[in-house]
């Protein structure tokens, strides 16, 4: 009788048919294909990230591997297709790990976070799971380590140190240009970057060097232009650029 169900499940004697154990094709996991004889595993099964709605209002019903990966039957766990992890693939995998300057966290918990980019105060993206927000704790991001804190508080700035999707490029000493009309290091009223919120009094906004500099990503380190020197190049030499005009005026006379 299918010999004797492999161990992996009950014989029914009278249909000589077998009653398979959770994980070995059971009637309550999901899966599109059980083993008549227990033989084979079935995997994890997670929120579909695409399937067929049942209705108007239904969709993501669970899958085996949540349709994002294939399940090796010998071992009951998934290959997950890349960009995904989870033991059912049923979250998105941060790139490189954050480049080991950052956190990798779903979106219910990055709308939490202050310090999460875009900048915003008091939000959230939770509490319906069988609707809007079906994918709060599917989708994950980094959010990048900084050694200033971030915000739109006093003495907060709106940019972390490090940043990009992976969290590997490096922000440069920031300073207030001064050509400018506003003083970047109060920015009151000034919003963030790609956000409806703005900083309060004291708060801060990111100038890589001071927009008297070259940032290098890669470094997190200023090359200022001439005339300008300090980490942060906010520091004017008007010798310096004396200097260099006179030397580009004894040019053009020859």
């Amino acid at each position: 009788m299918h010999n004797h169900c492999n161990g992996h499940g009950s014989c029914t004697a009278s249909t000589s048919s077998c009653m398979c154990y959770e994980g070995w094709g059971s009637p309550d996991d999901i899966t599109l294909y059980r083993a008549p004889d227990c033989s084979l595993r079935t995997c994890p099964a997670g929120k579909a990230w695409a399937d067929v709605p049942t209705s108007a209002t239904n969709a993501h019903a669970l899958a085996e591997c949540s349709n994002r990966g294939t399940c090796d039957k010998k071992s009951g766990s998934c290959k997950c297709y890349p960009g995904f992890s989870g033991d059912a693939c049923q979250r998105t995998s941060c790139p490189y790990d954050c480049s080991g300057h950052g956190v990798c966290v779903s979106i219910k918990q990055m709308a939490r976070m202050a310090n999460a980019l875009p900048i915003a105060p008091n939000s959230y993206y939770e509490g319906d799971e069988d609707g809007d927000t079906w994918d709060e704790d599917k989708l994950y991001g980094c959010v990048c380590d900084s050694s200033w804190s971030v915000g739109l508080g006093s003495g907060e700035t709106q940019e972390p140190e490090w940043f990009g999707p992976a969290c590997s490029m490096r922000h440069c000493p920031s300073a207030d240009d001064p050509r400018t009309l506003i003083d970047e290091t109060d920015c009151q009223g000034v919003g963030a970057k790609d956000s409806y919120h703005a900083g309060i009094a004291g708060n801060k906004c990111h100038v890589d060097c001071a927009n008297r500099g070259i940032c290098d990503y890669k470094t997190g380190l200023c090359q200022c232009f001439n005339g300008q020197y300090g980490e942060d190049c906010s520091i004017n030499d008007p010798d310096a650029v004396y200097e260099y005009w006179n030397k580009g005026f004894d040019y053009m006379k020859y």
